[in-house]
């Protein structure tokens, strides 16, 4: 009971002012919920669903944190000198905290990624799932894009000191390369390899290789970037001399990268036995 009555003392003539921040928070969750329920009854795709409700709930909270801030305004106003000595020994212990909602501004003022897209960070490799003032969520991702079924999370002050790659601004379609290891007795017919290679990187993308021809040629003018083209394209890797690796460049759907690398890989193999036998 002490400590409510000294609380109470300490803010004297401030009640207004506190009940209108608890009923905003209250607003904000209340929004916040009635947007979600919202959401869960519409009938679009699951990642456009979460796209909204992240982008929803940050402008809620947002536009909530700007008002409490005015209403208390002329109160922070006058604890500021008073403040200013432990407000400095406050930034060197908040540091890491004051990075990531400096990351935050950086995610909405710059948008190097966004909810849905396809990153990497400092050994993390996933799809963003949700991004708050402090922290990213990613769904990760493992061996040629496929999810793993972990998540992870990296502060948001990681942003300002580490390089970050967004894999994904070609959308629908990306550029995969992977490698094939030249199998034993090859190595006297380099042109067999590659004829083969290439003849079932053909077959593999057949279906959609004029589509996604335009839609890399409609990046290019819309970007200003000379995207390469969606044709299939074999390359050697002798980094080891121990082992000769065949490099394979294809077009294909983001969410088929694997399925058609191993279809690559089986039909290659499948080639050179019967020209072997």
């Amino acid at each position: 009971m002490s400590t409510l009555t000294d609380l109470f003392n300490a803010i004297p003539g401030q009640w207004e002012k506190v009940i209108a921040t608890v009923a905003l928070i209250a607003i904000g969750m209340l929004f916040s919920h009635l947007w979600a329920r919202y959401l869960s009854r519409g009938e679009i795709s699951a990642e456009k669903r979460r796209l909204h409700l992240v982008w929803a709930r940050n402008v809620i909270w947002f536009m909530i944190f700007t008002i409490v801030v005015s209403v208390w305004a002329s109160t922070i106003a006058g604890f500021a000198l008073s403040l200013a000595a432990v407000a400095g020994a406050m930034l060197i212990v908040s540091k890491e905290l004051l990075m990531c909602v400096l990351g935050y501004l950086y995610i909405t003022l710059v948008r190097p990624f966004k909810v849905g897209d396809l990153i990497e960070i400092n050994q993390l490799n996933g799809r963003v799932i949700d991004i708050d003032m402090f922290a990213t969520t990613l769904a990760e991702l493992g061996y040629a894009g496929q999810l793993t079924g972990k998540v992870a999370e990296f502060p948001n002050g990681m942003l300002l000191t580490t390089p970050l790659k967004n894999t994904s601004p070609t959308g629908e379609y990306v550029l995969h390369l992977f490698r094939m290891p030249l199998p034993e007795g090859a190595a006297h017919d380099l042109d067999q390899v590659e004829v083969a290679a290439l003849a079932a990187a053909d077959e593999a993308t057949r279906t959609w290789q004029t589509e996604a021809e335009a839609h890399f040629r409609k990046i290019s003018d819309e970007s200003f970037i000379a995207f390469p083209s969606a044709h299939s394209k074999v390359l050697w890797d002798f980094s080891d001399p121990k082992q000769l690796m065949l490099v394979v460049r294809i077009a294909c759907p983001a969410q088929q990268r694997l399925k058609v690398e191993q279809f690559i890989f089986r039909e290659t193999w499948r080639a050179l036995s019967r020209d072997k036998a």
